[in-house]
């Protein structure tokens, strides 16, 4: 199975830092060996192509990775005349001479180029995926590299982002029942991609979240922002929970400021202790009590790639004495010497230490012991961290 996190980070990674060009076959002959380089092995790919696409014909620009045939006779053959029919059809995943192939545009128009990517022969790598898993990321990796090439220079809102998402931070600890609540958030650069919240939806319940816009800067920080604005209309509505995040999901598809997926976990906290939950794609909140601890999983994927995705509701109970931790992956892969990572083994302990505590005081801790871990040096990725105790 592909591990839906870890693979749109190395779809980040393929086009982190990747010189700007104006032309799309310039884009895909310099995508092309970033995507073998970096998705090759959860995909399980050989050789990446690039057809060049001109007056109804296909040329081979670029081929890197293993030996594979030039396919440009066949792919002619198979989409042959080039059109707008033809344009619908991608993502394709199908058998071609030089194996399962994979083809996607780079591209929205009809002389767009075709990337192709070549998988190796069953038992060449591990965890070759199935035709199913491979239509579905080529979709995802179709999304990424149209979000890429509609961005557009926003550093003239730069400071205008900046305000917005500190406006949208809570300015205080919520006051909810006899719950001791407390969360921070520290991004990695001046703006980021962290968000957390705090809303009343009555005098019974509190909905809370903690969410991950991928990246850093400004384009991470315009998506949490219309992130937090999507969760605060939806309670304001009365969505229910699994019907709000799909929708918060589509408008995150739909939207063509930054190339950014985002993880998250909202939840419904009733003063008896009674926790309704969803968690899309994001690391698990852990729940300390007298039987142990528990991870919230329950959700669905991660919110932007696909707008069709359907999400579960969660449910959890927090007991008196029990504590409940929301963070975001940067404090559990927080590197620490010899490139280990903080780790969930690492946030359990200290949830353990702190289950009594007071919640303000725990969240800090949290943060000083993460800045030890490498010597306090800078964050690498934003840091943020919610606590929620029950009181015995």
């Amino acid at each position: 199975m592909i591990e839906s996190k870890s693979f749109y980070r190395r779809i980040e990674a393929a086009f982190g830092g990747l010189r700007e060009t104006r032309s799309e076959l310039g884009f895909a002959e310099l995508v092309a060996p970033r995507l073998l380089q970096h998705l090759a092995h959860p995909l399980s790919i050989a050789a990446v192509q690039v057809y060049e696409r001109r007056g109804g014909r296909l040329t081979q620009a670029v081929s890197c990775g293993a030996r594979t045939p030039d396919l440009s006779g066949e792919l002619m053959e198979r989409f042959a005349p080039i059109g707008e029919d033809a344009i619908r059809e991608l993502p394709w995943v199908g058998e071609t001479r030089a194996g399962r192939t994979g083809l996607i545009n780079a591209g929205e128009d009809t002389d767009s180029p075709l990337i192709a990517m070549v998988l190796a022969p069953p038992g060449a790598l591990r965890g070759t995926p199935s035709r199913s898993e491979l239509s579905s990321a080529l979709t995802s990796l179709r999304y990424a590299i149209l979000q890429h090439l509609h961005r557009r220079e926003l550093d003239d809102l730069f400071e205008q982002a900046r305000a917005v998402q500190q406006s949208l931070l809570p300015g205080a600890k919520p006051h909810f029942a006899d719950y001791d609540i407390c969360a921070v958030s520290v991004p990695a650069q001046s703006v980021g991609g962290d968000v957390y919240d705090f809303i009343p939806i009555d005098r019974e319940t509190l909905a809370i979240t903690v969410a991950d816009a991928s990246g850093h800067g400004l384009p991470a920080a315009l998506q949490a922002r219309d992130v937090v604005t999507g969760l605060r209309m939806g309670v304001e509505r009365d969505l229910k929970v699994t019907r709000m995040m799909e929708k918060l999901n589509r408008v995150i598809h739909r939207s063509g400021l930054t190339t950014k997926f985002v993880s998250l976990v909202f939840g419904e906290l009733e003063k008896n202790g009674n926790f309704w939950y969803v968690n899309a794609g994001h690391p698990p909140p852990l729940l300390i009590d007298d039987k142990g601890v528990h991870e919230l999983t329950v959700g669905g994927m991660i919110l932007g790639p696909d707008p069709d995705t359907l999400y579960k509701l969660g449910f959890a109970h927090l007991d008196r004495g029990a504590t409940m931790v929301l963070y975001s992956d940067g404090v559990v892969e927080r590197a620490i010497e010899h490139e280990r990572e903080f780790g969930t083994a690492g946030l359990t302990g200290w949830l353990t230490d702190w289950r009594e505590g007071p919640a303000e005081t725990a969240v800090h801790d949290l943060l000083k012991r993460l800045r030890k871990q490498d010597g306090g040096t800078p964050f690498e990725d934003d840091v943020t961290a919610m606590m929620v105790r029950r009181p015995r």
